[in-house]
């Protein structure tokens, strides 16, 4: 039998195809260029809720991974990978800021990596 347009007859197991991401979030974000790098940057305020999704498609269905580079070396987070298409960090701190990865693997060609680079915001408080 043959597959059309992705289809595959009955009886015959699915296509197997490439593990493809894309990061989703809840809030606002920009996309920055410099240097002719295109840089997305989430930018949320401290003690909100941080969410992203690691938006996948492949077969067999990849498994994700989430992991972080830059910030301070007390974040938890960057000592562990998250194993979930979707972060939550309730509260964040500005220590939590920096650079967010999700990697999409499914054995099946080389996997999908995706990153955006969180900013958080902060009230600096003055003594009078």
């Amino acid at each position: 039998m043959v597959a059309v347009r992705g289809l595959v007859a009955p009886g015959l197991p699915p296509r197997a195809t490439p593990a493809n991401a894309q990061i989703a979030h809840s809030g606002q974000a920009c996309v920055v260029k410099e240097d002719n790098i295109s840089e997305r940057i989430y930018t949320i305020r401290e003690g909100d809720r941080l969410e992203l999704q690691c938006l996948v498609k492949g077969h067999p269905r990849p498994q994700v991974r989430w992991t972080k580079t830059a910030g301070s070396a007390s974040d938890k987070f960057q000592e562990t990978s998250i194993y979930n298409e979707t972060l939550r960090i309730e509260g964040i701190q500005r220590v939590q800021g920096g650079r967010y990865y999700c990697k999409a693997d499914n054995g099946v060609g080389v996997a999908a990596i995706k990153s955006i680079r969180v900013d958080v915001q902060y009230l600096v408080l003055h003594r009078v």
